[in-house]
């Protein structure tokens, strides 16, 4: 069941007719042409759902997706169970990570089939309203949205007044949080634009006990890879269309595992009443607090995503830096991380197990089959490896799992900048290295509080180094006697399309960036020269998407166009990345010198005799 709308009746209402007098004057429109398009945008808008259209689409949803994927939705039921209990009593807000075109499909189709009511309506981008799919869309409950329309003061207040008429209704909503897909694996910032109006209606329309529920949608492997990486290379996005949806269904050839849904813990809207009338556009404590929601929410859904053997296999296997592995290498390695995802009771896919080496082979070889990982079997043992082109593709499995890791990441590259360093390893020192990396990457991740932060990070560090601040053996041996295992791994393509940027800046030498899309074009030229030059060593370095949070810092810090001296700013902020590259590099020796060296020289003992 989807709740009915009818909300032309907003068209009626004297208030909205007063507000849209006003508007029709600052737009220059006549009151009669002001109406003609109010109507015409709420037409545009507007979900119109038929409970009779939900078989259908229903078995529509399941063709396309069966396609490629597995019938049975990986759901924890229990979760739902509870979401349904509080359905009773409160309104629901569904807040979903956004990977692939499938989501939407298999969001409310993890609903519908286990008989959850009411369905939500579902904000959609108007990109999505083309020739067929468009009304279908709507009859299930779709909500199309302009991805702007700030300049458009009669669309405003039409979607305003539209969100109002749903709250008042108390209407089940749903939309993704991070606005448009994530092409990096990694969970976007949250888009606050919708959330913000909403909270408003809540407070505007003294609607209470609503809920907010992050939801995490996770493939085994994802349908649209490809297109997501040549976007990242700086091609343009395929334009959505019937043609265009037909393709995509029927492209869909390749067995690409299962589905996971994941409810996470709802997140009370108890102080939405305490919001400004202008929340959207607010600042200080009240915008703060919308803020805050939507980034627990992003932190909720990674802490509910299922770690599965791909996302831990190119991990081992980006963190090798293009050397090739054989199985029982990978499997030293994944099995290791296996461990610690159960150690510590981290969410993972069923199915999951590292643990052995024949089930590394069997991981390795589905993603053999997937063009990720090539095979190089023509000496004494098979190796291992992601060929030529591929890295960015690896990169987005290895991105949807690091935020678990992220604690010993930046211990790791803490230590080695400690044994970089002049002054004795302490932990005060450990401290200092970490805030300053933690600043550096502040566009990449979600972040605990400092206290909780830094104690996650010595914890780390100590447990698995246990004695690196004791000064018996110098903390570079101590790396190299226990390999380093996400450092490396996780933060070499981000610091060093860091570099790139701050190498780019540098040749602006004090002239400001004033055309920001042909910096990028630049960045993406610079980037494929240095690793040409192997000045840098990822390929997944050169890629849009990370420019676009590396310039977001280097907008924060004034380096594009600030008023300060930009040369000396721009000198300091690529000497803080080549200090954190140097710890990276320094975590890659000792990867290396456990891996590599120790194997090579024991062979040639053997060879050369005493």
């Amino acid at each position: 069941m989807i709740p009915a709308t009818g909300a032309h009746e907003i068209l009626r209402d004297p208030a909205f007719l007063a507000e849209l007098d006003q508007a029709a004057r600052g737009s220059g429109k006549t009151a009669e042409q002001a109406r003609r398009y109010a109507g015409k945008c709420l037409h545009e808008i507007e979900a119109t759902p038929r409970d009779s259209w939900l078989d259908p689409a229903a078995k529509l949803a399941r063709f396309i997706y069966t396609r490629s994927y597995e019938r049975e939705l990986d759901i924890n039921i229990e979760a739902l169970e509870e979401l349904r209990q509080l359905s009773q009593d409160h309104l629901l807000l569904f807040l979903w990570s956004h990977k692939s075109h499938m989501d939407s499909f298999v969001f409310l189709l993890s609903l519908y089939e286990n008989n959850f009511k009411p369905l939500p309506l579902i904000f959609a981008g108007i990109n999505m309203n083309f020739l067929g799919f468009g009304s279908l869309a709507r009859r299930v409950g779709a909500i199309f949205l302009r991805r702007t329309f700030h300049e458009d003061a009669i669309y405003k207040l039409v979607f305003r007044s539209y969100i109002d008429y749903l709250i008042r209704n108390k209407m089940p909503l749903s939309w993704s949080i991070e606005g448009t897909r994530s092409r990096t694996g990694k969970l976007s910032p949250p888009k606050l634009g919708i959330l913000n109006w909403v909270v408003e209606s809540c407070k505007k329309e003294q609607v209470d006990k609503v809920l907010l529920v992050p939801v995490s949608i996770a493939f085994d492997r994802i349908a649209e890879i490809d297109d997501y990486v040549a976007i990242q290379r700086g091609e343009p996005k395929r334009r959505e269309s019937l043609g265009w949806f037909f393709n995509y269904i029927f492209g869909m050839q390749q067995p690409y595992g299962k589905v996971y849904v994941r409810f996470a813990k709802p997140l009370v809207l108890g102080e939405a009443t305490t919001l400004s009338a202008d929340a959207a556009g607010g600042d200080g404590e009240e915008r703060s607090l919308v803020t805050r929601m939507g980034f627990e929410v992003c932190s909720r859904i990674e802490q509910i995503t299922p770690i599965k053997s791909a996302d831990v296999l190119t991990m081992v296997l980006l963190g090798a830096n293009d050397r090739a592995l054989t199985a029982a290498e990978i499997h030293a390695q994944a099995g290791d991380i296996a461990k610690l995802v159960r150690a510590r009771d981290l969410p993972a896919a069923s199915g999951f197990s590292l643990e052995d080496e024949e089930q590394v082979r069997a991981a390795v070889l589905a993603l053999q089959g997937s063009g990720l990982i090539r095979c190089f079997d023509k000496a004494h043992a098979p190796v291992y490896y992601i060929p030529a082109g591929k890295q960015l593709a690896a990169a987005y499995y290895r991105n949807t799992i690091t935020h678990y890791f992220l604690g010993a990441a930046l211990a790791e590259i803490g230590l080695a900048s400690c044994a970089l360093g002049i002054e004795a390893p302490s932990a005060q020192r450990l401290e200092s290295e970490v805030l300053g990396l933690r600043d550096l990457y502040k566009f990449e991740f979600f972040y605990k509080p400092t206290d909780r932060f830094i104690e996650e990070v010595q914890m780390e560090a100590r447990e698995r180094y246990p004695n690196w601040d004791s000064g018996e053996l110098s903390l570079q041996k101590q790396l190299r006697e226990q390999p380093p295992r996400f450092g490396h791994a996780i933060l070499r393509s981000i610091t060093e399309s860091y570099l790139i940027i701050a190498v780019t800046l540098l040749e602006l030498g004090a002239q400001p960036v004033t055309d920001r899309k042909k910096f990028v074009a630049q960045l993406m030229a610079e980037g494929e020269q240095m690793l040409l030059r192997r000045t840098i060593s990822c390929e997944s370095s050169v890629s849009q998407d990370l420019f676009a949070n590396g310039l977001r810092q280097a907008e924060h810090l004034q380096l594009l166009d600030g008023k300060t001296d930009l040369l000396a700013s721009r000198e300091a902020y690529a000497q803080r990345v080549v200090t954190a590259l140097s710890a990276i590099n320094l975590l890659q020796r000792s990867y290396n010198s456990a891996w590599f060296s120790q194997l090579s020289a024991g062979k040639l003992s053997n060879l050369l005799g005493p």
